[in-house]
């Protein structure tokens, strides 16, 4: 098992959304833990504050592992998303981005945390944006494979670039970093990575609004919900982080 990042260079390309459609979509148990500094957003997006009074997250799991570093204590700080096999869990985000303070000098303990996970459950982080001074480096540096998420238009790829650049820099080789394109543009897939030194794209995620309302908003899902274009482009994604992982894997 692994841990995985998703994150974007901004302008929203629904990183929280394709991490719970990945975390969904996944072959096995996995973990979605909300670490974007600007707050979760699943609590009162997909689940419509139905268990926003639960005493769990990213902010109550760093305060508890400061008086009992046991990595058996993530376990209580998280929630089901299916009640009852409890295969695809959540470590919900930041309430309040104001509270992001109280995690300074946390973000290791978390990373070792969400790492020991690893033996039960592969991790999906939600890092939103990065490249802004309170990007939690360490946690993207405890993973197996971070995914740039990117629009396929000449913006967003530019805006990529020197971030993915500066990450290089902060976590080095040890690493491994890919792309998924999502949504419509004028770029090409082989152009996204050319112009990205040469990452692999992973996927592409085709827009799909109504079944991304379904996941950002909890808007009520069809029955073909599953089969929807971004249910496919996110397996395919899914799929694709697998195989790149065991590929690094062999070459090391």
């Amino acid at each position: 098992m692994a841990m995985y990042a998703l994150m974007s260079p901004g302008g929203s390309p629904g990183v929280t959304t394709t991490a719970l459609a990945l975390t969904y979509a996944w072959e096995g148990r996995a973990l979605l833990a909300e670490c974007d500094p600007q707050g979760g957003a699943v609590l009162r997006g997909f689940l419509a504050g139905s268990m926003e009074e639960r005493d769990c997250g990213l902010l109550e799991l760093a305060l508890a592992a400061a008086h009992d570093p046991d990595p058996a204590i993530l376990w209580q700080h998280v929630i089901a998303l299916d009640q009852e096999a409890r295969n695809w869990l959540l470590l919900p985000g930041l309430r309040d981005p104001r509270h992001l303070v109280q995690l300074e000098g946390a973000w290791d303990t978390v990373a070792g945390l969400l790492k020991a996970a690893q033996g039960t459950a592969d991790v999906v982080l939600d890092m939103g944006q990065i490249g802004r001074y309170d990007t939690p480096m360490s946690l993207i540096a405890a993973c197996d494979l971070v995914v740039m998420l990117v629009h396929p238009t000449l913006r967003h790829v530019s805006q990529a670039r020197p971030r993915l650049d500066a990450l290089g820099h902060q976590v080095g080789s040890d690493v491994a970093v890919g792309l998924c394109a999502v949504g419509n543009g004028p770029y090409t897939l082989k152009e996204i990575s050319k112009a990205l030194f040469g990452l692999p794209v992973l996927a592409w995620i085709p827009n799909d609004p109504k079944s991304a309302a379904v996941l950002s908003d909890g808007i009520r899902a069809k029955r073909s919900f599953h089969r929807s274009a971004l249910m496919r482009g996110t397996r395919q994604l899914g799929s694709a982080m697998r195989s790149r992982l065991s590929k690094e894997v062999a070459v090391s």
